[in-house]
């Protein structure tokens, strides 16, 4: 995977940037990425075709915002 700056900072307590990987469909990854980039704080997605040639593989940096504490 290429290195690449969060789409964040991330410091203790605030929101964490979760690096992800779609693979599948091309038209079908670039929809939900495309989805995903609209709803929610991501960096920018770099595709790559699969290793079998038979699809695409996206890659990104999605925010995962702050949540409440699990219940013990």
């Amino acid at each position: 995977m290429n290195s690449r700056t969060p789409a964040t900072s991330s410091s203790p307590g605030s929101a964490q940037p979760v690096d992800v990987r779609f693979m599948g469909d091309d038209r079908a990854v670039r929809a939900l990425v495309s989805a995903l980039q609209q709803s929610a704080t991501c960096g920018p997605a770099t595709y790559r075709p699969m290793r079998d040639g038979n699809g695409t593989r996206a890659y990104l940096s999605v925010v995962v915002p702050v949540g409440p504490a699990p219940a013990p």
